[in-house]
């Protein structure tokens, strides 16, 4: 990419930049959060907004010249339509940005930028941090730090006016970090009940000419399989650690992680669950059955789905974090774990992805489970309480009628 000169601003390609130099999380001893501590210092930093709203552009503005005044060494990355929104913006940087100074940032693909990054910042609400995270779907995610932007949400600790002391809590090694686990999905296509063809495009792009099936995808907050606008129920049937468990009839199934548990999970009954509990909640959608109930699992199961031969809908839709995907087919199958659990078994050494985990990953086996807190999502926390002030402030958890006197009622 060539630089482009826009009045203070300059737009650089971020393969210019270091690789990222991710942080070491250890665990706080006088609280449940983690201490993030960066080897040397942080350098390169992406910052992910809402589009195209004029208050969150004028605060990425103001935080960037904020970080080039203060921290000259840090190296500010965008991903290429934010360049684009800032690039058109002459007004805002001339008035925003400081004139003693060239002020430059860095952009580039996805694939290109993910190499790079330090610490990521999300202004915006909680969509903004899932996009930012869904960005790192098949790598670890760099520590994440939360600005609400007059948006209410369970994953915006933190208000833009702190935005310096903030950072410099990052920068000096003092912050700290709540832990949040991934699900780790695994879409096997069974092409040959489908034609064979549906992936013909990546079979040409597999250097060994061979058939890919398998995909993999992370969620931060849920996995979800639905009907759609198909008329009939979804068959699916569900494996446990290998074990058949049941089969069900249902508009669909969610599994989700602790963080996704407030989302669509509780709209389908689901339970509502620490972001700390190592577990993948299971959540049906409109069963056919009244005694199929939500179940919470352990986070070292081992979840396979596969569409039933004998389901009545052609295809079924699958979600990822609200992100629509290639849809399902009878015989599909769909693996799901958590990030943070690495199984040692025969069938999933067979997989590439896995096997290179294994030689990669340090920790300690038992029972055939590697567990390895490294991975998942880490996000900047102000405090070990900040979920359960979020439940009553959010959702009035527990609210009474006595709560609402005084109010006057509308219907």
């Amino acid at each position: 990419m060539s630089e482009i000169r826009q009045n203070l601003l300059t737009i650089k390609s971020c393969n210019q930049l270091t690789n990222s130099n991710l942080p070491n999380y250890e665990k706080s001893p006088t609280s449940k959060l983690y201490n993030i501590k960066y080897n040397q210092p942080l350098i390169n930093v992406l910052m992910i907004k809402k589009p195209w709203d004029s208050t969150v552009r004028e605060a990425m503005i103001e935080l960037i010249n904020h970080l080039h005044l203060n921290y000259p060494q840090i190296k500010v990355l965008v991903t290429e339509d934010v360049a684009d929104e800032l690039n058109n913006e002459k007004t805002t940087l001339n008035q925003i940005l400081d004139k003693s100074i060239d002020h430059i940032i860095y952009t580039g693909k996805n694939k290109e930028i993910i190499n790079k990054v330090d610490l990521m910042i999300t202004l915006g609400g909680d969509g903004t941090i899932l996009r930012g995270v869904s960005l790192f779907s098949n790598v670890k995610v760099p520590p994440v730090l939360s600005f609400a932007m007059g948006t209410l949400g369970f994953l915006l600790p933190f208000d833009f006016q702190n935005n310096m002391e903030c950072f410099k809590s990052v920068y000096e090694n003092k912050a700290l970090a709540l832990h949040r686990n991934r699900l780790e999905c695994h879409v096997i296509r069974n092409d040959d009940e489908n034609g064979g063809d549906r992936h013909l495009d990546e079979q040409k792009q597999n250097h060994n000419n061979t058939p890919e099936k398998r995909e993999m995808i992370h969620a931060m907050n849920d996995v979800t399989i639905h009907r759609g606008s198909s008329p009939n129920l979804t068959s699916l049937d569900i494996y446990i650690d290998g074990e058949f468990f049941t089969t069900t009839y249902a508009d669909g199934v969610i599994f989700s992680t602790p963080t996704g548990s407030t989302a669509y999970s509780l709209s389908a009954g689901g339970s509502i669950t620490h972001p700390s509990v190592p577990c993948i909640l299971l959540t049906p959608i409109c069963p056919r059955s009244l005694s199929f109930r939500p179940l919470i699992l352990p986070s070292t199961s081992d979840i396979m789905i596969k569409l039933s031969k004998n389901n009545r809908n052609n295809f079924i839709e699958l979600t990822i974090d609200g992100i629509s995907q290639d849809d399902l087919h009878p015989g599909d199958e769909l693996h799901i774990k958590s990030e943070t659990i690495i199984l040692a078994n025969e069938k999933i050494k067979q997989q590439k992805s896995f096997i290179e985990k294994l030689k990669n990953n340090k920790g300690t086996y038992i029972n055939n489970i590697e567990y390895n807190d490294q991975n998942g999502i880490w996000c900047v926390a102000n405090n070990e309480n900040q979920w359960a002030k979020d439940l009553n402030s959010l959702l009035g958890f527990n609210s009474s009628f006595r709560d609402q006197k005084g109010k006057k009622s509308h219907l």
